[in-house]
């Protein structure tokens, strides 16, 4: 028996709160959209759930994906809500417990590659029988719009326009969701999105600086979910034509380490890097910075999500940040 209904949305509406803590650093009200309490423990249910849910419709049978991070939980309890098979490709980088709990939810794993990009040349190449949906974990349209509920939530949970709202970015699915569903309102459209990136892992702002698409020699960064080679062409081309509306910025490792360790002690909520890249924004001090450059109202902070992360890690990053 399918365990959800098919015309129901697989993610759930997740709270908004305000943060004393941030607030005080920012020098402005700063509100929390808690996508680290979805389903799969990320925002990726948004979208990828609703790509799976449309292929079904359409008569798919199985999956086929890779990612070793919350694309791969994501596509993982999607399938086992639909009791639908899933073969999942992750890079040799996926740490061992993140495996565990990507076959916790029933899904087949194979390691192939160093990274996602060979990972996912791997699951292209198994995507050999036709009722198997192959489901990317950034670069699908309708993954995009499924991301894109977000920005209708926040319109609803919120009093006021926001100033601005802060994500992170890898591939770019999550930072092209918000933009549609900030186009999608007429009093958003001078919202920017701030988008945050590790070095090592910053192929958006690559892309940027270089007018065209960069693909990254390797991923080096702590980041691995951010861990894509090149950023979705459309998003590139959205940031060149609208260049005023997408801000981009890199933080190191440190940094990003440094931010899950200190939110972990003020929101008491366990982070993972890539979500810790975005949360750099205020506890570097980029978005006081910012201040000026931006309109009235509160910051929002899309906390991405926390799969990656376990008590183990934000003690050994706390030891590693505040050695230094």
């Amino acid at each position: 028996m399918v365990l959800v209904k098919m015309n129901k949305p697989l993610h759930v509406v997740t709270p908004l709160i305000p943060s004393s803590a941030l607030s005080k650093l920012a020098g402005r009200d700063v509100f929390l959209k808690l996508e680290n309490v979805q389903p799969s423990g990320s925002f990726k249910i948004r979208g990828i759930g609703r790509t799976m849910q449309e292929a079904v419709k359409k008569g798919a049978k199985r999956f086929v994906g890779s990612s070793g991070g919350n694309a791969g939980m994501a596509m993982a309890v999607a399938a086992k809500q639909m009791e639908k098979k899933l073969t999942i490709f992750i890079p040799t980088s996926t740490l061992p417990f993140m495996i565990e709990k990507l076959k916790a939810e029933g899904a087949i794993v194979v390691v192939a590659g160093s990274n996602w990009n060979e990972a996912n040349q791997a699951a292209t190449a198994a995507n050999e029988s036709p009722d198997t949906f192959m489901v990317h974990p950034f670069n699908q349209p309708s993954t995009w719009a499924g991301h894109s509920t977000l920005i209708a939530e926040l319109a609803e949970q919120l009093d006021t326009i926001p100033a601005c709202v802060v994500t992170c970015v890898g591939g770019g699915g999550l930072a092209m969701g918000l933009l549609q569903g900030m186009d999608q309102l007429d009093t958003w459209e001078k919202v920017p999105l701030i988008t945050m990136e590790t070095e090592g892992a910053n192929c958006l702002l690559a892309a940027r600086q270089a007018g065209q698409l960069v693909t990254l020699p390797a991923i080096t960064s702590i980041a691995t979910s951010l861990g894509a080679l090149a950023v979705a062409e459309d998003l590139l081309t959205y940031c060149l034509d609208k260049p005023s509306k997408v801000i981009s910025h890199q933080v190191t490792d440190l940094d990003a380490k440094r931010s899950c360790v200190k939110f972990a002690t003020d929101q008491r909520l366990l982070v993972e890097p890539a979500c810790g890249a975005a949360l750099s924004a205020v506890y570097t001090g980029l978005i006081k910075q910012l201040l000026d450059k931006l309109g009235e109202g509160p910051v929002v902070m899309v906390v991405c999500g926390g799969n990656i992360v376990n008590v183990d890690l934000i003690e050994k990053w706390k030891q590693e940040v505040f050695s230094k």
